[in-house]
């Protein structure tokens, strides 16, 4: 008998498969040579064309283009640009090339096209490709860019450098255009005279600033066609301006010039962008002028002041006439929720006194019902000074956004306030994964909650969270499990892994983070073992050969840095260089377990790596991990705690414990079965957690470094145990009030890693590196290991588990693959796309004292290969 009838196994499908998050996106992929290209539909009808080939420069000889700016003495920060130029009749192709240091905004006729590039380091710039065609007419045409510059050094090699380049080629068809027209001197450029360039930083971890806007000095309609930029002056062409002799006055500059001196076409998909509303206008109040509205904290009531605000019978949707004519010159706050948070630039349309001072204050969530711009390290306050007209105004930089606050003030009539909102700015995920546990929707949620986490921690590449915006590996490590079982995005994984690669010293050192910004050189070296891991898990599951090649160079300089301190017992012991670990309070001294763990890992991924490219020295990597696991095991073991110590000084042992070292013995599979079973016994203990140190002395793991010993308990058979524990320290993230976001540490009012709390202080509630519950599901509940790259082989074993109906399914470059387990009848129904094979543990049934007892439809009962199977065990 079926387990699931015809209907009922297609509501399953409906359930656990791809079912999109309401992305707009359009992927085709066309070969041409070695470069594929690919195209995301964008508005207004224009196309943007990217590349799968991130290691691959483009030939310049193509390029007609020079790096432009205005005066360099002029010192300013923000560009107007601007060339217009004639067509007899529209091209059928338009091909429109940009890049800029750093952001910039594209207008073709007057109409927004995109903002860009992605993150570069200017070795390895990158620039975006439009097919622009559809925006362009018959007559005068124009192309208009701001482009703001962030000031401080990126990267290693020069400091950065304002510059703007642009490209338009036409013709019948793509790739056989003629240059129409190129940045030059050609161009007409001025500072944007309402941009303050004294704004300050968002925060310390990036180089963007919050807008200090005067629209009284803004440059109406320069985007326009029908602009007057006569008085506007010719841009300047940049050349090198490094290095000895200097560069001859009269040379004509070159499309490569310092510090840009690559050219790479975009790797990643083009960013999504739409207008979001906010859904509710929770309250209106006075807000005393003479307050510093920045540090304000605005406890939430829910009342709203008729006498402050009118509000239609649309909601904010429509006008809102706000009393700015208050006695004693008070202003007023308004506070809008938008029901979740949304990653972008606050905008609003506006119209008042000359002089009335708009700030604009947003937060992605609020603690203890208190609202306040300065949340998570960031200060994300915009200030905008209106111009006595009608007003626009767009942010510059993305701010992560639940709660957005205008306070409002100055002025002697009222002021209209017509439109606000944020346009969001998000990557292209699709939802191809699935998860369906009917007897547990917790579980269920945790789920989701990994990729909403993604989701809004993402933009041009898995970040660290709201407040960092950084490229870091180990994020990347941490997020890609996660994605992999969800979006199956393999882009974002691809381009970290080349853009640390392409940061790589001489010693074979990577940074934590990549593109670096300043001098901060950053080195992590859980962030460096992290990229061998990130390399073998984006082999396994993309199935890129090409691009693993080509990373594999890299990859050995880097195993062969860590070889340099490497004891005779296989241990780093005592390294010149930090290790992360998420900052805890661990015992660092002499040979720590936690980051030789971290090693082991690598040493193992290296090793099948190299197996799976038919090296044979993958032999010599296993063979170290052996020493080490050997090691670990030996000199670590503290007999009379039944625990792994956090440290070895020569023959002596820590006296600390923490729940990292061990969680990762059993995860890394360090631990014998005896000694896993009092490890586990001691993670499981039910004993006073105050999540920082247990009543025990443990040191408790953050959430962002949790995956570890969650993996660990359920491999060593406490799948069930493993979960309770999740859900008991995860729960409060699913409260109601809440972003239903996975954090970065068990508290957002305080430091959870020393347990004290700090005044005023709050931590991210969406932390990437906490978005691993899909892959810990994935394979402990679905039973799924995939074992060979490119998903073509995946091992499937019975679950350990009480739940009794369990269904997923798993993204492949083939196609998804279904499961369905019903775990009390003991049937099983898998969907294998096409060049897969499923390969079932008999192990795992026999040790659950199960037999399996049928395949129907396969001529073998270990391996299934495509098609739809009925198992019964």
């Amino acid at each position: 008998m079926n387990p699931f009838t015809s209907a009922q196994y297609m509501l399953v499908r409906k359930i656990i498969s791809g079912i999109s998050l309401g992305v707009v996106f359009a992927l085709t992929l066309s070969c041409q040579g070695k470069e594929r290209e690919a195209y995301s539909q964008m508005e207004n009808g224009v196309v943007g064309v990217w590349s799968d080939r991130p290691s691959e420069p483009r030939s310049v000889q193509n390029w007609e283009a020079r790096w432009i700016w205005l005066d360099e003495g002029l010192q300013s920060s923000s560009l107007l640009a601007r060339r217009s130029f004639e067509l007899s009749e529209r091209p059928s192709s338009a091909r429109l090339k940009i890049s800029a240091t750093s952001i910039y905004e594209l207008y073709v006729n007057g109409q927004y096209v995109a903002r860009g590039p992605a993150r570069c380091a200017p070795h390895h710039q990158s620039y975006d490709e439009f097919e622009v065609a559809p925006l362009l007419a018959d007559g005068q045409n124009l192309i208009a860019v701001r482009s703001l510059f962030q000031k401080g050094t990126v990267s290693y090699h020069h400091k950065a450098r304002a510059g703007l380049l642009v490209q338009l080629d036409v013709g019948p068809k793509a790739g056989e255009g003629r240059t129409l027209l190129s940045s030059g001197r050609g161009w007409k450029v001025s500072p944007d005279a309402s941009w303050d360039d004294g704004s300050p930083l968002i925060s310390r971890f990036h180089l963007e600033s919050r807008d200090r806007v005067d629209l009284g000095k803004e440059e109406r309609g320069w985007n326009r066609i029908k602009f007057d930029d006569s008085a506007w002056a010719n841009a300047t062409v940049l050349h090198r301006r490094v290095g000895w002799p200097s560069q001859q006055s009269n040379d004509e500059g070159s499309v490569l010039t310092s510090p840009w001196t690559a050219l790479y076409r975009r790797d990643i998909p083009y960013l999504e962008e739409e207008k979001r509303k906010p859904s509710e206008l929770l309250q209106a109040q006075l807000f005393p002028s003479g307050e510093d509205v920045e540090k304000a904290r605005i406890q939430i009531t829910k009342r709203i002041d008729s006498s402050l605000v009118h509000e239609s019978e649309e909601s904010v949707q429509k006008h809102l006439s706000v009393r700015n004519d208050l006695a004693g010159g008070d202003g007023v706050f308004l506070l809008y929720d938008f029901g979740e948070v949304v990653n972008g630039l606050p905008y609003f349309e506006i119209e008042g006194a000359e002089g009335v001072v708009v700030d604009v204050l947003c937060s992605p969530f609020v603690v203890d019902g208190t609202f306040t711009s300065n949340v998570i390290d960031s200060l994300l306050h915009d200030r905008v000074t209106l111009s006595g007209g009608d007003d626009n105004w767009r942010s510059a930089y993305f701010k992560p956004t639940r709660y957005l606050g205008l306070r409002v003030s100055g002025g002697s009539r009222p002021v209209v306030l017509k439109e606000v909102g944020v346009h969001q700015i998000s990557y292209p995920f699709s939802k191809k994964g699935g998860f369906h546990v009917p007897e547990s929707p917790w579980l269920e949620a945790a789920w989701h909650a990994t990729l909403k986490t993604l989701d809004v921690c993402t933009t041009d590449a898995f970040t660290d969270n709201y407040r960092e915006r950084r490229q870091y590996v180990q994020t990347t490590y941490y997020a890609a499990l996660g994605n992999y079982w969800s979006f199956a995005d393999y882009a974002l994984v691809r381009r970290c892994l080349f853009q640390a690669a392409q940061e790589q010293v001489a010693s074979g050192l990577m940074p934590a983070y990549a593109p670096q910004h300043g001098d901060d050189f950053m080195v992590i070296l859980d962030s460096n073992t992290a990229w061998i891991r990130l390399l073998h898990d984006y082999f396994l599951y993309s199935g890129d050969k090409d691009s693993v090649l080509e990373l594999l160079p890299a990859a050995r300089r880097l195993m062969s840095f860590f070889a340099i301190y490497v004891d005779e017992r296989g241990l780093l012991d005592r390294p010149s260089f930090s290790y992360w670990i998420d900052h805890s309070n661990l015992d660092r001294r002499g040979a720590n377990f936690c980051i030789n763990a971290h090693y082991l890992g690598a040493l193992e991924d290296f090793a099948e790596l190299l197996t799976w490219l038919g090296d044979e020295s993958g032999a010599e990597f296993s063979g170290k991990a052996d020493v080490l696991r050997d090691s670990l095991r030996g000199l670590f073991w503290n007999e009379d705690r039944g625990l792994f110590c956090d440290a070895v000084m020569g023959e002596e042992q820590s006296l600390m414990f923490s729940e990292h070292a061990n969680g990762m013995a059993l995860a890394l599979g360090v631990a014998t079965v005896e000694q896993g079973e009092l490890v586990a016994r001691e993670l499981l203990a039910g004993d006073a957690q105050e999540l920082a140190r247990r009543e025990s002395g443990l040191t408790v793991v953050t959430p962002a470094v949790s995956y570890l010993m969650h993996k660990g308990l359920a491999q060593y058979g406490y799948t069930d145990e493993s979960l309770a524990l999740l859900q008991k320290r995860f729960s409060r993230m699913f409260e109601v009030g809440t972003n239903e976001t996975l954090w970065e540490e068990w508290w957002l009012h305080g430091t959870g890693r020393t347990g004290r709390f700090v005044a005023g202080k709050t931590r991210s509630d969406a932390q990437t590196e906490s978005a691993f519950p899909t892959a810990l599901f994935g394979e402990f509940l679905l039973g799924l290991r995939p074992t060979s790259p490119g998903l073509k082989t995946v091992v499937l074993s019975l679950p350990n588990t009480e739940l009794k109906e369990i269904s997923g399914s798993l993204p492949s470059p083939m196609g998804n693959l279904l499961v369905d387990w019903n775990l009390e009848a003991g049937t099983l129904r898998l969907d294998v796309p096409e060049g897969m094979q499923v390969q079932l543990d008999e192990s795992s049934f026999r040790e659950a004292g199960r037999r399996l007892k049928k395949a129907a439809g396969t001529s073998g009962i270990l391996t299934l290969s495509h098609g739809l199977h009925n198992v019964r065990y």
